[in-house]
């Protein structure tokens, strides 16, 4: 696992994540989360989740914290919670979500109390050496959920809790504003989320990682260089260009291929935004080069994907 034995100076870090209410199958069979509401996106809303109690609360923050301990012992070098896209620590942030009255919810400080708890826990597991980070929302883009005022308290309180990074990003599958299609979502080649970004670097010193949207090389640049941000995040083109990192470092910039196809429903874009670029995953998984120009064939396998994953969960809920 550790890549620095191997020539390279590149570090692997383990991002753990639980879905909680947005469990798919083989795992939505009992789904979890802060209060028993189902999600608004069909598919993710076929069984009623189980309020968490107290007791198995704290159970979720434990087995995190093993979970990075694991991971730090198999080999990687840090570890992220992830508290964004809508998952279960982010489902603890929404008002919507989360509508309890006890410690766990209510007012914004006791629903980001399971976030900093576990990320206290994760700290005291693998120790002041290994990089711990947590990926948070600047807003949910979903009416009455979680706002960029509340994210940007939450950053001040995760920088205080010394945290090595900051990854920020925003939305869930009701508004996927991960992927750009999120109502009322501002897209440009500095990112979607960079006004967020300064933001929280007006008034934290915590390290940022800024992902999503980010293609303009001088955007990159001047992000990093005005100190706006300090690491730079990059996903879905590497799906169709392994190499993306290495070739925009030597000035290249290689040509990306459109998104997938809108079919005008945001979760439905926002998903098959992401199974387009997973095909090109399994591609490169089987030893195979990513497609220059995806075609129909590409889009077939990628609702083929949603379909049967739709399938599986098709199960009677209870």
């Amino acid at each position: 696992m550790d890549r620095r034995d191997r020539g390279t100076d590149a570090a692997i870090w383990a991002q753990i994540n639980h879905p909680g209410r947005v469990a798919v199958s083989p795992f939505n069979r009992r789904p979890v989360a802060p209060s028993a509401s189902r999600s608004t996106v069909p598919g993710y809303n076929l069984r009623r989740p189980h309020t968490l109690s107290n007791a198995e609360i704290h159970t979720v923050i434990a087995r995190f914290a093993r979970t990075a301990q694991l991971a730090v012992a198999g080999g990687f070098h840090g570890v992220q919670v992830h508290a964004a896209h809508g998952y279960l620590l982010s489902q603890f942030l929404s008002p919507l979500a989360n509508t309890r009255t006890d410690e766990w919810g209510g007012d914004p400080r006791c629903r980001s109390r399971i976030l900093l708890e576990t990320v206290a826990a994760v700290r005291a597991a693998v120790g002041e050496s290994i990089p711990v980070s947590v990926k948070l929302n600047s807003a949910d883009f979903v009416h009455g959920g979680f706002t960029g005022e509340e994210a940007l308290a939450v950053a001040v309180a995760l920088g205080e809790a010394g945290i090595d990074l900051l990854e920020i990003s925003g939305g869930g599958y009701e508004q996927p504003a991960m992927t750009g299609v999120a109502a009322g979502q501002e897209t440009s080649g500095e990112g979607y989320f960079v006004d967020f970004a300064r933001r929280i670097r007006a008034t934290s010193t915590v390290p940022i990682m800024l992902t999503g949207g980010l293609r303009d090389t001088s955007a990159m640049e001047s992000l990093i260089g005005d100190g706006v941000v300090d690491v730079v995040g990059l996903g879905r083109p590497l799906a169709f260009v392994p190499d993306y990192p290495r070739r925009i470092l030597a000035g290249d910039t290689p040509t990306l291929p459109p998104g997938a196809p809108r079919l005008g429903y945001r979760p439905a874009d926002g998903y098959l935004e992401l199974a387009w670029h997973n095909d090109q995953l399994h591609r490169i998984a089987a030893g195979r080069t990513p497609q220059k120009h995806p075609g129909a064939l590409t889009l077939a396998r990628a609702i083929g994907r949603i379909a049967g994953g739709a399938a599986k969960q098709a199960v009677i809920p209870r």
